[in-house]
């Protein structure tokens, strides 16, 4: 029988977990079945999963994911990030007579400059097996030219840092600054010091006190905020759409961001898409419903576990 699963998110101190990954296995933990995130509603956050179940139960594995929280085990059994649920039905079969499980994650906070126009940017990179990686290089050169600032006078153009034996760096930037990004390899530094550089970057600093530096550098698309709650049209109407892009880095994007983004419609033979620059036109082939949904254009930046775009999609009705 399908019965419904919620996976509850909450920190040490039991407050709730908002934008957890939560993604859903087999029993052995190798063929993906779904995702989700949590979110609140009401005093809890939580996603919810539609899963088969039985007596006895089928077993799923689930593993979560944050960027600033730990799902390493340090809180007890709850806390790891892979763990291994049963699903009964009917649920008062289960132990806990549901089919619900709270997740404990342990959030840590990155640091924040003191002084209100610099922005604290850190970031930890490993090496292709997974160890922290030290001894990166990495170039930073501002895009901008301000020269006094609050009455002290700004020069240089250069910031050069290296990260640590724990492939950790952090750097205060301006806040809303433009900095070109060059990264080195270190195993192509020793190899070949000309051929060192690996990639350049734009790195768009928030308005903001702290960041990840990660996410400035490999910045994707976040969260889709559609102008209104669903699509309902007549045959052969159309409707214009004006989307607000997110992007991790904190930025909102020009227009529907036609250069980052695909808006796609499920069953063409209901409704059909066309991204301009600065708006979606959805038209009503036939009658029926579908949904519109955005995915990344440009995967180049492999996000793992599998990053989700936050209200990617929207309903459509097309009447006669």
């Amino acid at each position: 029988m399908i019965e419904a699963v919620r996976v509850y998110a909450v920190d040490q101190n039991n407050d709730p977990l908002e934008g957890v990954l939560v993604r859903v296995f087999d029993a052995s933990g190798t063929n993906f079945i779904t995702q989700g995130l949590t979110s609140i509603l009401g005093q809890d956050a939580y996603a919810e999963f539609d899963l088969d179940g039985g007596d006895p139960p089928i077993e799923y594995t689930i593993r979560l994911y944050k960027t600033g929280v730990a799902f390493d085990g340090s809180l007890g059994n709850e806390n790891k990030a892979v763990q291994r649920i049963a699903i009964y039905s009917p649920p008062q079969n289960a132990p806990s007579h549901s089919n619900y499980f709270r997740i404990r994650g342990e959030t840590f906070d990155l640091p924040a400059a003191t002084d209100p126009y610099l922005c604290r940017a850190t970031g930890f990179f490993r090496d292709a097996s997974g160890r922290p990686l030290s001894g990166l290089s990495i170039i930073l050169i501002n895009q901008f030219k301000p020269t006094i600032v609050d009455g002290y006078g700004v020069l240089g153009a250069k910031i050069s840092l290296v990260t640590d034996t724990d492939g950790r760096v952090s750097v205060d930037l301006y806040r809303n600054g433009i900095y070109k990004a060059y990264v080195e390899s270190v195993q192509a530094a020793h190899a070949d010091p000309a051929g060192a550089i690996v990639f350049m970057r734009d790195v768009h600093v928030p308005d903001r006190s702290y960041a990840n530096l990660i996410d400035l550098l490999f910045p994707v698309v976040s969260e889709i905020v559609w102008p209104i709650d669903s699509i309902n049209i007549r045959i052969g109407e159309t409707i214009e759409l004006k989307p607000t892009v997110k992007c991790t880095d904190g930025r909102i994007l020009d227009g529907v961001a036609v250069e980052d983004v695909t808006y796609l419609t499920r069953d063409k033979s209901v409704a059909i898409a066309q991204a301009l620059r600065d708006k979606i036109i959805v038209l009503g082939v036939s009658e029926g419903s579908t949904v519109l949904t955005a995915s990344r254009r440009d995967n180049s930046i492999m996000v793992l576990p599998a990053f989700v775009i936050k209200n990617a999609t929207i309903n459509i009705t097309v009447r006669r």
